[in-house]
């Protein structure tokens, strides 16, 4: 009788602490994790070492357009390094990424680096806006060298009309994007967005890398902007402080439903072990920021790119909700996971396992009304993968 009552006792006990912990859970707005990542039926592989005989492929990113589904990578001729004879490259998919087009090169600049593809889509022209940035030097060199202009990192811009079939020739705007003292300048590379809301609506928005001093202390990030769709571009928003704790670097953002733009940038080695990521918004369409880049510990991230999507409305009858994708493990590049934040990203929590290994850069699409998709780089970059997630909002 006596092992009986230890026994309800005990089962009594684990009740009422299941109970606690369940609304421990929803006080926090913890969310159940679902692993995703055994599951080999919605993947497929875009870009993979030896395709076309390139040596490696790097730094995904991905739009859609109305019959199209568009992914970019830098085809890297000899190595996985981020400098060398680099070609900017893509591939179609007209099923939502089941199946690839062939790889096609968009361009070439002999054996200089061409990097960093940032698309952003224009809704009412279906035309996909893609900016670059070529180079002639190496990140080390670019940051810590002296050179004059002639041989500082470009900026161009080039557009398709036909689902990314066709491409308009490249046309340099570097002086329109980048100011004469900045050394480094990095688009992305994530995409950028068409803003949808208020004043600025139509405006697209482009994040970009930069450094505003000599050595490899000086990064910091600003927003670019285009009124008239792509054609012309300018300097928005710039972040120059170098005292605060963010060296920010590769830079996300997605337009919260007031208007207001979310930034969340890469920490490149400024803040503390557990706060990998900076935050700050603008309030203005891009123009400035609202305040300075806060540390934030809200997220898993080692010190790698991420991505933002904004993936439903409330005032389209469904919950408002962005999502996040980023590797979860502080000092390492492993284990990629979506996030989630309905309250315009005040609060986040995982949501799915989205690879289990090495998972770097990454990149997220909306492919329909109940499908995600994700393009990340995993296997130490011999292969970068899409899959296609069923959300549940």
């Amino acid at each position: 009788m006596q092992n009986l009552h230890s026994t309800l006792y005990k089962l009594v006990l684990v009740f009422y602490c299941f109970i606690y912990i369940s609304c421990e859970a929803q006080q926090n707005g913890s969310i159940e994790i679902i692993d995703l990542s055994k599951d080999s039926t919605n993947v497929s592989i875009p870009f993979y070492s030896g395709l076309m005989g390139y040596h490696a492929f790097r730094i995904p990113a991905i739009v859609k357009s109305k019959n199209a589904l568009v992914a970019f990578a830098e085809g890297r001729k000899n190595s996985t390094s981020d400098f060398g004879d680099i070609d900017l490259v893509y591939r179609r998919s007209l099923d939502e990424g089941v199946t690839w087009e062939s790889l096609q090169l968009l361009f070439d600049q002999d054996t200089l680096a061409v990097q960093n593809p940032t698309p952003i889509y224009v809704t009412s022209e279906n035309k996909i806006v893609l900016l670059f940035n070529t180079t002639s030097q190496s990140e080390h060199d670019v940051l810590n060298k002296d050179y004059d202009l002639t041989r500082e990192r470009k900026a161009f811009v080039t557009s398709s009309i036909d689902n990314g079939k066709t491409w308009m020739p490249p046309k340099e705007i570097t002086r329109q994007v980048k100011e004469k003292h900045w050394r480094w300048h990095s688009f992305g590379p994530v995409h950028g967005i068409e803003l949808k809301i208020g004043k600025y609506k139509g405006r697209l928005v482009a994040p970009v890398a930069i450094s505003i001093a000599k050595g490899n202390k000086a990064y910091c990030m600003a927003l670019v902007y285009s009124d008239d769709k792509g054609a012309t571009w300018q300097i928005g928003a710039v972040d120059e402080n170098l005292e605060d704790a963010v060296l920010a670097n590769e830079t996300t953002i997605v337009e919260l439903t007031d208007g207001r733009i979310y930034v969340n940038t890469r920490d490149q080695n400024g803040g503390s072990f557990e706060k990998n990521r900076g935050e700050t918004y603008s309030l203005d369409g891009g123009l400035t920021f609202s305040g300075a880049i806060i540390e934030s510990d809200k997220f898993p991230s080692p010190i790698v790119q991420s991505a933002l999507l904004r993936w439903s409305l409330e005032s389209e009858n469904q919950k408002n909700m962005l999502v996040f994708s980023t590797p979860s493990h502080l000092d390492k590049r492993l284990d990629l996971v979506v996030m989630t934040s309905y309250d315009e990203s005040k609060n986040w929590n995982t949501l799915f396992k989205i690879h289990d290994g090495a998972s770097a850069y990454s990149d997220m699409v909306k492919l329909n009304a109940e499908t995600l998709g994700v393009i990340y780089e995993t296997d130490d970059y011999k292969k970068i993968r899409f899959r296609r997630v069923l959300m549940k909002n």
